[in-house]
């Protein structure tokens, strides 16, 4: 399928998970895309992308650092010629009671999952403000509406964020001037081979995402599973495409019914 030939599509953390998945469904619509993602992970997702026939550069690029994003962007604009859709899916999951947690682990997940968003949007804003169009796309997370069993406190506040700044942004760009530049959020759920959740160890408690899903949540999904990577991306697609132009300021979940809001 080629529903995004021409169009050029900057994914940060797509190195492995649902990063990965969404940079590949990107490219298989004709999407020209750079890959931004920690170490050697970018080159090796973008490779396996061009071995597939499509087009993809691999860039490493830390969302921590204002300067790498934008690398991204004028990397986009070096090799695609413009910057159609920007999607933000670096993350990082350290978790522990919120009495016990150290400071710099809180620090940490904050200053990846909300203040690289902003830092990914930054970078990406004055080219789509300039072309007067866009879609940005950041990945939020269903605990980014509600509060979550498993020691997650951090990752919850951070992905509440996520969903602050992308309905702040799409207000602000509309009474700006810019209502063609959409920005909307999608909310997993527990995600199979996503970036799950490094639970630190307690001598009761569960120590990965999948065994917080299986003992705390699987009862209450109606579909009774985790979602596939593929599922996400499919969902940020769509919003790159013509038909969802008029989706502006919304957290959509993909995740099995869990959460109905």
């Amino acid at each position: 399928m080629s529903r995004l030939k021409g169009q050029a599509v900057v994914v940060t953390g797509g190195g492995g998970g649902i990063g990965r998945a969404i940079a590949r469904a990107f490219a298989g619509e004709g999407a020209g895309v750079i890959v931004g993602d920690l170490g050697d992970s970018a080159e090796a997702a973008a490779a396996a992308i061009r071995a597939e026939g499509g087009r993809a550069v691999g860039a490493p690029a830390d969302v921590t650092r204002a300067d790498d994003m934008r690398a991204l962007a004028a990397l986009a604009e070096r090799e695609l010629g413009r910057l159609d859709v920007l999607v933000t899916c670096a993350g990082l999951g350290l978790s522990g009671l919120l009495v016990n947690q150290r400071e710099s682990d809180w620090l940490s997940v904050i200053e990846v999952n909300l203040n690289g968003t902003y830092r990914a949007i930054r970078a990406a804003l004055p080219m789509m403000m300039a072309q007067g169009s866009g879609r940005i796309v950041t990945i939020a997370s269903v605990l980014g509406k509600m509060g979550g069993y498993g020691y997650v406190s951090a990752y919850v506040a951070s992905k509440h964020g996520v969903v602050g700044i992308t309905r702040a942004l799409a207000a602000e760009l509309g009474s700006q001037g810019y209502p063609a530049i959409t920005v909307n959020a999608i909310c997993p759920g527990y995600t199979r081979a996503g970036m799950g959740i490094a639970v630190q160890s307690t001598k009761a408690g569960p120590r990965s995402g999948e065994e917080i899903f299986e003992r705390y949540y699987k009862r209450q999904v109606p579909q009774r599973r985790m979602m596939e990577p593929e599922e996400i991306a499919q969902v940020a697609v769509f919003l790159a495409l013509p038909e969802s132009a008029g989706i502006t300021g919304q957290a959509l979940n993909v995740d099995g019914g869990f959460v109905m809001s």
